[in-house]
């Protein structure tokens, strides 16, 4: 949620946890990323569910959808079909949110990783906004608004995609294969395609890959697509049998079906894959390419995000604005930023140990305040209590200090630092041990009220728990176990 929906960024959130002798899970968090990812993705496919139902009756009476766009990026189409919420119609007015199925299309649909195209369908005061386009079965089905006049079955219309748009995915996607190659190269041959999304600001290649890749490893990689952009390689489309595609040394994803015949993207003595996407005629039509992030998105599998061609500048221009805002509130030069801000961690880490120094010192200077609660059960005193604010170091050391000024007790304190953190303290005596009660499964048990857990050593325990709320009923559990345990 923190990142998801509040765009605070992870590694802020790994210093405090640090801070808080925590650590964060990358991993686990890049995991559930992808699941968030996929939620997005089956609350697509749920649309297009609904689309099926109508297509399924529709299948026998129209022909499959003719795709013309490797080679024309306007062609003129007959609508065949209409549908708005699923439904078939015969024609759409302004403001209409419609599905669109043409006789041919220059319309990539989504496939392979790669988006599917953007942009308009026109005719006679005619304007449609084509925003997706998927393929359901033999059909290309464009997802779009009519912003002006009327879209009629039966009617042609001009459909044009959005030549930046495509120019952009168009790179993304041929610098993906350059990034494969690039992988086999200088990390390890073996290194296959697990999954890919090629869309128009970004890239992102997932690949089988047991560990992490280096700095210089990454460095390397941007290098040599870079170089192969430069030295502009001319693409070598063609379609062939599968065995002849295998024969050549095709490289083909894991796991894919593919037909008889295949489509094959060759950049002479770089890369050759077998590949339905749209891609650049040249290797220097690219421009640059910029890998932005390398993560492990689940056990054995790699993720590297980039950005190529158009996509790189709208990278850069984000990144030289964070880097003016930081460099005027500093009052610094670019160079001086990494010294500067390092000073300002460790500024920031001393002045929070002082702070929590000082409330250590507060929470003790309060602790004889709390030596008049403690209640009398035979030759033991039984002390449970809350202080305020106290975080976990400092109630440790004034359970301590309690339990032996009490002699023969058992002391346990509680707090909530933040509102979603509370923590939880047991000191008991050798005596209160001998009664067969463990500060460690003591304070373990009672935490699971708060929503959490925790434990030690028989004599001193720590735990903690996310739900503030509840820590009155865990501390008032804990005074009636003890003085029930202690008769």
């Amino acid at each position: 949620t923190l990142y998801d929906t509040y765009g605070f960024p992870v590694e802020l959130t790994e210093e405090i946890a640090e801070e808080q002798g925590l650590t964060v899970d990358l991993d686990g968090f890049e995991v559930e990323m992808e699941r968030q990812r996929e939620r997005a993705r089956v609350a697509h496919e749920t649309i297009d569910l609904t689309v099926q139902g109508s297509l399924d009756q529709l299948g026998e009476q129209i022909d499959s959808t003719a795709f013309l766009g490797y080679t024309q990026p306007q062609s003129m189409a007959k609508v065949e079909a209409l549908l708005v919420d699923g439904k078939s119609v015969e024609s759409a007015g302004a403001g209409s949110k419609v599905q669109v199925i043409l006789d041919q299309t220059p319309f990539y649909a989504e496939s392979g990783g790669q988006i599917g195209d953007r942009g308009y369908l026109s005719g006679d005061a005619l304007l449609v906004r084509i925003e997706d386009v998927q393929k359901e079965s033999d059909f290309f089905v464009h997802f779009g608004t009519v912003e002006r006049g009327n879209l009629t079955v039966g009617t042609t219309v001009t459909a044009q995609i959005d030549r930046a748009c495509r120019r952009r995915v168009q790179a993304n996607h041929s610098a993906t294969h350059l990034l494969q190659a690039a992988l086999k190269k200088i990390v390890d041959p073996s290194i296959s395609q697990a999954g890919s999304l090629v869309a128009f600001d970004r890239l992102r290649f997932d690949f089988n890959c047991p560990r992490a890749l280096t700095s210089e490893e990454l460095e390397q990689i941007e290098a040599q697509i870079n170089t192969w952009i430069s030295e502009a390689h001319t693409a070598d489309v063609e379609v062939m049998p599968l065995t002849k595609a295998k024969a050549k040394g095709a490289t083909a994803m894991f796991g894919e079906k593919y037909g008889d015949e295949v489509r094959v993207i060759d950049f002479p003595g770089v890369s050759m894959e077998l590949c339905g996407g749209t891609h650049v005629n040249n290797t220097a039509e690219i421009g640059v390419f910029k890998i932005i992030s390398s993560a492990g998105v689940a056990s054995g599998i790699r993720r590297i995000e980039a950005v190529a061609g158009p996509a790189v500048l709208d990278y850069l221009n984000v990144r030289d604005k964070v880097v003016k805002d930081l460099c005027d509130r500093f009052k610094a030069q670019p160079e001086e930023l990494p010294e500067r801000i390092s000073n300002l961690q460790q500024e920031l880490k001393a002045t929070n140990k002082q702070l929590d120094a000082l409330k250590q010192q507060l929470a003790l200077a309060k602790s004889d305040q709390l030596l008049a609660q403690a209640k009398s059960v035979g030759e033991f005193k039984v002390l449970v209590a809350k202080m305020e604010g106290v975080e976990p170091e400092g109630l440790k050391s004034v359970a301590q200090q309690l339990q032996q000024k009490l002699g023969e007790s058992a002391v346990v304190l509680g707090s909530v630092p933040s509102p979603d953190k509370v923590s939880l303290v047991a000191a008991f005596s050798k005596g209160v041990n001998q009664k067969g009660l463990q500060a460690g499964k003591f304070i373990g048990a009672i935490a699971k009220i708060c929503g959490g857990g925790g434990g030690g050593r028989p004599n001193l325990a720590q735990a903690g728990g996310k739900d503030g709320s509840k820590l009155g009923q865990a501390l008032d559990r804990a005074l009636q176990q003890l003085l029930e345990g202690l008769q």
